[in-house]
């Protein structure tokens, strides 16, 4: 039998008695186009471009596919799942100040 957890709470989920949730993600890099450009400011792109991606060798020794593009895939419970899909990314709720009335 196969045996799942919840990766949020490490709550055991059982197969056959509760629901699970999987959760996928796809996490790209991505730089936006730059727009149309004359041939003297192309050559100065090129450049600045080269001297990027020698820097980013240099910092960086592990595997670049890691760093462009990654999979994930989470097992969630029903209740760890209500709360993802209420705040996915995580950001801490803002709290609202309360002014008076003067």
């Amino acid at each position: 039998m196969i045996h799942y957890s919840c990766d949020r709470c490490s709550r055991s989920i059982s197969a056959c008695e509760t629901m699970r949730y999987v959760v996928k993600m796809e996490i790209e890099a991505t730089i936006e186009p730059l727009e149309q450009q004359s041939a003297e400011d192309e050559q100065d792109c090129l450049l600045e471009m080269d001297n990027t991606l020698e820097r980013l060798e240099q910092e960086f020794d592990e595997d670049c596919e890691s760093i462009v593009f990654e999979r994930k895939r989470f097992d969630l419970c029903p209740e760890c799942y209500r709360k993802f899909i209420k705040n996915p990314v995580g950001r801490e709720k803002m709290v609202p100040f309360g002014f008076s009335h003067n």
